[in-house]
């Protein structure tokens, strides 16, 4: 067992008491909002976001064609400030982007659904620069929830199809709070009904809560804690798991699809390959076997079959010229790990515009079991930050120590602040990109 599934489990069993005693979950609703709001619809593209991808194409060389193409596809929007609700001088307003996506909508035919990014927790990036505008629970209901709640709400709306993932990291924030940030998961507890709340009472409008990925949750504990507070959470809002229409997975991180030529219950030599410093007893080398495993933990937790994965797919392709064609042939099992493993991050916890990263699959609706949609809901050529802003952004920085060792932060040099267009990691994504974007 790992360091990390050890002390999840004790934060999940803190954290579900309230007041010195087990919060009582109201029974589950048996409504459900029905169906998947991506089959059958169009993504929307945010022309801001497209422009950006085209005006980097025109300088692609050879790369221009994949660019060009890439820049046609559906990605989020992030709502991350009061400023981006109605915009700024530089930055479309979520009215703007409605409209836009209404305007991308043929007159009786396929709808078009619009994804958003709720990222203003108070506290939000409790282990990551910068934390966010919002103090309490308060602020972040009235000034961010309401006013977007209200904007989702009107009538010229009403036909959009409007996805909106709730608080990337804020739940893994929220169980680790003991030691990251003590008071995310007062704040988690308080807010995120709230949020699922508002949503819920528009009829098209979806929300899949942010579980994170495999490399912070994969842990059989670690998980099932995470049910367990998932479900909390809905039993606090009116509409009880009917709540939430399903969860969302790897936002803005890199953890593969698949490894290919890895298997989790793998040895050499009589070593299994969770002993690795790479795996370090996870239960989840990839995010297809990690929906599975949440959305196991979820229903059994109270919530429908039907509940299903809104899963990131914007950075975690791992193609290029160092992505392995073959499985190892080492007897050594950190070397058959090493050399076997696409994903080519130095550690499993690197996440700021890595190098050697790509694109991962293209948008698109219901693609496996479980996943109502591959999603870009991370931007590519969006930038995660800098040194400026956070030590794990530094180029020439390590993250902290990982089973005893430091590693480099494997982050591109010359990136520029956060959410700020970053042309060489658009062009690495393209580049790197698997399958690859023709």
């Amino acid at each position: 067992m790992s360091w990390r599934t050890r002390i999840v489990s004790t934060v999940a069993t803190t954290a579900l008491a309230v007041s010195g005693g087990v919060l009582a979950v109201p029974a589950a609703s048996a409504a459900v909002r029905p169906g998947n709001p991506f089959a059958g619809a169009r993504g929307y593209v945010d022309p801001d976001w497209s422009a950006a991808a085209l005006a980097t194409a025109a300088l692609g060389g050879d790369l221009r064609p994949a660019m060009s193409t890439v820049a046609r596809q559906p990605t989020a929007v992030w709502l991350d400030s009061i400023a981006s609700i109605n915009g700024t001088p530089g930055r479309r307003g979520l009215r703007d982007h409605l409209d836009g996506a209404l305007a991308q909508q043929d007159p009786g035919g396929q709808p078009v659904v619009i994804t958003l990014v709720l990222y203003n927790l108070p506290n939000r990036s409790c282990t990551r620069a910068p934390s966010g505008e919002l103090k309490t629970s308060a602020d972040y209901r009235t000034q961010f929830i309401d006013p977007i709640a209200a904007i989702l709400a009107e009538p010229a709306y009403r036909w959009l199809r409007v996805a909106v993932v709730v608080e990337p990291d804020a739940l893994a924030n929220a169980l680790f709070s003991h030691f990251e940030c003590a008071q995310a998961a007062e704040i988690y507890q308080e807010a995120i009904p709230y949020a699922l709340s508002r949503l819920h009472e528009t009829p098209n409008v979806h929300a899949y809560l942010d579980v994170t990925q495999s490399n912070q949750l994969g842990w059989e504990e670690s998980l099932q804690a995470a049910a367990a507070v998932v479900r909390q959470v809905a039993g606090r809002t009116p509409a009880g798991v009917a709540s939430i229409d399903g969860f969302a997975v790897n936002v803005a991180d890199y953890d593969p699809l698949d490894e290919p030529f890895l298997d989790i219950d793998m040895m050499r030599n009589g070593v299994t390959i969770r002993q690795t410093k790479w795996v370090d007893w996870n239960n989840h080398l990839e995010e297809s076997t990690f929906v599975d495993a949440m959305h196991a933990a979820l229903v059994a937790a109270g919530f429908p079959e039907q509940i299903g994965a809104l899963l990131d797919t914007s950075r975690n392709g791992w193609g290029g010229s160092a992505r392995p064609t073959a499985a190892s042939t080492s007897t050594d099992i950190n070397t058959f790990v090493e050399q076997s493993r696409v994903d080519r991050r130095p550690t499993r916890l690197t996440w700021c515009n890595q190098k050697g990263a790509g694109l991962g699959e293209l948008p698109r609706a219901t693609p496996q079991t479980h996943v109502h949609a591959y999603a870009w809901v991370k931007q590519p050529g969006v930038s995660d930050g800098n040194e400026a802003g956070d030590v794990r952004c530094d180029p020439n920085g390590e993250i902290p120590p990982t089973r005893g060792s430091n590693r480099p932060t494997n982050a591109m040099a010359g990136a520029p602040p956060r959410g700020e267009w970053f042309p060489a990691a658009f062009t690495e994504l393209v580049r790197s990109a698997y399958p690859p974007v023709l």
